[in-house]
């Protein structure tokens, strides 16, 4: 999808028209979702955190600047509804099981076993770090935000998220290693 279609329908929600805002939704649902579910850990808290944050996006999209990405501002908003959320609910690191991503649909039963194997590694090693170290880790892989974007949408400073990046890419490779030996 093109930027100008994209700044299209944002045009069309920032004037009242609701039947633009589920086509500019898609194009981040998938990102969206999977960030927000891993960040939960729990399907059901995503889907809450989801429609909160479709909420509270389509109340703000009026305030919406063109001086940030629109997916900047999005996922802006969906960590602040997610952070909020886990504030309440948790005082401490949420720890938990979290259901593995859909697989793409691969014809080759080999293949698509030995990628199940290595997302769910992946996704082990994701929820056993630091609860800042993932938070950075998830904003970085799921909204490809910038790291200046995730420092102003987390209120860290930009050396402290690049230190999270680092340790959490570290301890990836690091658990990851450990289980293949």
């Amino acid at each position: 999808m093109s930027a100008t279609h994209e700044q299209t329908l944002i045009e069309k929600c920032r004037n009242g028209e609701t039947a633009a805002f589920g086509p500019l939704i898609k194009i981040y649902r998938k990102q969206l979702f999977s960030y927000l579910l891993r960040l939960s850990c729990n399907r059901e808290d995503a889907e809450d955190l989801f429609q909160e944050t479709l909420i509270k996006s389509w109340k703000g999209i009026k305030k919406y600047s063109e001086r940030q990405k629109f997916s900047s501002w999005l996922f802006t908003i969906a960590h602040n509804t997610a952070m909020d959320k886990l504030r309440k609910r948790y005082k401490e690191t949420l720890i938990t099981e979290t259901e593995p991503d859909e697989l793409s649909n691969v014809n080759d039963p080999h293949k698509e076993l030995i990628g199940k194997e290595i997302k769910d590694k992946i996704q082990k090693a994701i929820d056993i770090l630091p609860f800042k170290q993932k938070e950075v880790f998830l904003l970085r892989v799921n909204s490809g935000m910038s790291f200046k974007e995730i420092a102003q949408a987390t209120n860290e400073p930009l050396n402290t998220v690049l230190s999270h990046m680092h340790y959490s890419v570290k301890k990836i490779k690091r658990l990851l290693r450990s289980e293949n030996e």
